[in-house]
C-alpha cells in the first residue's frame, strides 16, 4: 500500500507523528475558515445552531481549538427533525440543514431506516465529484483496476454502498455487476458464476452466507469462483482475524474492509491478517476524527492511542454537509506506521456505538467488543450471536445474555464447555460475566445487510 498522503502537498513526507498531526491541523483550519462562514449563510439551522453556542459572527472562531470545543450541531435525532420540519415547511426532506438550492441536490443516499425514519445524505455535483475521488482511493488500495468486473452484493436500496457505490465504481473506470442483496444468495451465485468479477463488494454477513451455502446452490465452493478481492463494509467483522482467515480459506481473496462514501468520509483497512485499524483516506476533505469525550462532550487530544466519540466534518461539502456532527461512533486512533502495510498515517477503528452502549454493573460494553470477541472462538462457533436483553439499554440487569451459534460440525458434546469459556474470556477482558447460550449452526437468522446485534426479548 502506498502512502496515502501521497496527494497532499501541505503535508510534509514525515515519519513523525507529531510534526504529521501538525500539518494536518493547519490544513484543516484553513479549509474550516472557509467552511465556517460557507454554513453560517444556512439561516434556517446552522445560523441558529452558532447562535445558540454563543457565536455572533464567523470572526469569533479565531482557531482550530475554537472550532472544536463548540458543541455537535448534527446527530441523528436532529438529522431526521431537520427532515421532517423541511418537508413541512419546504415540501422537501432534504433538511433545514439544506445548504445549497433544492435544484443543486442531484443525488440521495440514505440510511436503513431500521431503527427509525431513514436520514438522507444529499450531494451537489461537486460533492459528488469528491465522492468519487476518495472512494477511487481507497479501490486503488483494494487493488481494483479500471477495467475490472466487479460484483455488487450491497443492499441497492438507496444505501451509501449502494447505488453512490456502483456510480463511483463506473466513475473509476471499473465495471460493476448490480445485482445487489435484494437479488438473493441463488441469484448472487448464478451471477458470480456468470460474470467471473475480480472483486466483491459485500457485508461480512452476505459473505459468510456465500461461503455455507454455495455448495447447495451451485453445487461449488466459492473459491472456485475466481474472487480475488473481498471488499466488506456496512457492519463490523470485516477486521476480525478469524473472518479473514476464513475468506482466504475459502474464497482464496484478500481482504478489505471500509468505511466511506458518507460526506466524503474514506477509510480502508490493509489486506493483513490483523487489520491494525482502518486508513484514513480523505484528510485534505473531512474532518472524521475529531474526538471528544462520550459522556462530557469535551474535546479530547489527538495523539497515538486516544479513544473517544467522533464529531465529523466535511471540509468543503456543498450540500447538508456534516458540520460538528455526532456520530456516534467511538473511535480508537493510531498514528504512525502500519505494522500490517507500512503505511505511514492516522489509522482508526470503530470500537463500538455511543448510542449502543450497554452498562452492565457499572461496566461499558460495546456490543461490537464481544462481537470481536466471539469472532476469536471461530471455527468452534459459527460468529453467530444476539446479545438477549429483558428491557431497552443501555442499563442491563445483570446477567446479560448472550446467545452463540456452534460452529458448523462442532460436537454438541463440546458446546458446554465452550459457553464457559467465552463467558471466562469475557469476563477477563470486559470485566463482566454473560450467561451464554451455545445454539444449533443456522438457529440464528441470516442476513444480507446489516446484523443487529441486541434483541429485547422476554426472558
Amino acid at each position: 500500500m502506498t502512502r496515502a498522503l501521497h496527494y497532499l502537498d501541505s503535508v510534509p513526507d514525515t515519519r513523525d507523528p507529531a510534526e504529521y498531526l501538525a500539518a494536518l491541523e493547519r490544513l484543516r483550519w484553513e479549509k474550516l475558515q472557509k467552511q465556517i462562514r460557507y454554513v453560517w449563510g444556512n439561516k434556517d439551522y446552522y445560523r441558529q445552531r452558532f447562535q445558540e453556542a454563543g457565536v455572533a459572527s464567523p470572526d469569533d472562531i479565531k482557531s482550530l481549538a475554537d472550532f472544536r470545543r463548540l458543541p455537535a450541531f448534527l446527530d441523528k435525532a436532529r438529522h431526521r427533525d431537520s427532515q421532517d420540519e423541511s418537508l413541512r415547511r419546504y415540501g422537501h426532506p432534504l433538511g433545514l440543514h439544506l445548504t445549497t438550492a433544492p435544484e443543486n441536490a442531484i443525488h440521495l443516499a440514505a440510511t436503513s431506516g431500521t431503527t427509525g425514519t431513514p436520514t438522507f445524505y444529499v450531494f451537489s455535483r461537486k460533492d459528488l465529484e469528491l465522492t468519487y475521488k476518495v472512494l477511487g482511493r481507497m479501490f486503488k488500495v483494494a487493488g481494483i483496476r479500471p477495467g475490472d468486473t466487479t460484483f455488487h452484493a450491497f443492499g441497492l436500496s438507496l444505501w451509501l454502498a449502494g447505488i453512490t457505490y456502483a456510480q463511483a465504481l463506473e466513475a473509476y473506470g471499473a465495471r460493476p455487476v448490480t445485482v445487489g442483496a435484494e437479488g438473493g444468495v441463488p441469484k448472487i451465485l448464478r451471477y458470480i458464476e456468470l460474470t467471473r468479477p475480480r472483486a466483491l463488494f459485500a457485508t461480512p454477513s452476505m459473505a459468510n452466507q456465500l461461503i455455507e451455502r454455495a455448495p447447495a446452490e451451485i453445487g461449488k465452493p466459492v473459491g472456485a469462483l475466481g474472487i480475488e478481492i473481498l471488499y466488506v463494509t456496512g457492519e463490523p467483522g470485516g477486521s476480525q482475524p478469524a473472518f479473514r482467515r476464513r475468506v482466504r480459506e475459502h474464497f482464496g481473496a484478500k481482504v478489505f474492509d471500509a468505511t466511506g462514501g458518507a460526506w466524503l468520509n474514506g477509510t480502508i483497512t490493509c489486506d493483513a491478517e490483523h487489520a491494525h485499524g482502518m486508513h484514513y483516506m480523505a484528510e485534505d476533505y473531512c474532518f472524521r476524527y475529531d474526538l471528544v469525550d462520550p459522556e462530557t462532550k469535551a474535546p479530547l487530544e489527538i495523539r497515538d492511542g486516544a479513544v473517544g466519540e467522533g464529531i465529523h466534518t466535511a471540509l468543503e461539502y456543498e450540500a447538508a454537509p456534516a458540520f460538528r456532527n455526532a456520530t456516534g461512533d467511538i473511535l480508537r486512533l493510531s498514528v504512525g506506521e502500519c505494522p500490517g502495510c507500512g503505511h505511514f498515517g492516522v489509522r482508526m477503528e470503530i470500537i463500538g456505538r455511543a448510542d449502543d452502549m450497554l452498562m452492565v454493573k457499572g461496566v461499558k460494553v460495546y456490543p461490537a467488543a464481544i462481537q470481536k470477541i466471539v469472532h476469536h472462538f471461530q471455527p468452534r462457533l459459527s460468529g453467530e450471536l444476539r446479545i438477549r436483553l429483558d428491557a431497552p439499554p443501555p442499563s442491563v440487569t445483570p446477567p446479560l445474555r448472550l446467545a452463540v451459534e456452534a460452529g458448523e460440525g462442532a460436537p454438541q458434546s463440546e458446546w458446554p464447555e465452550l459457553g464457559k469459556a467465552l463467558e471466562q474470556r469475557i469476563r477477563e477482558l470486559l470485566a463482566f460475566r454473560p450467561v451464554v447460550s451455545v445454539l444449533p449452526f443456522g438457529s440464528l437468522p441470516r442476513t444480507g445487510a446489516k446484523t443487529r446485534l441486541i434483541e429485547v426479548v422476554a426472558p
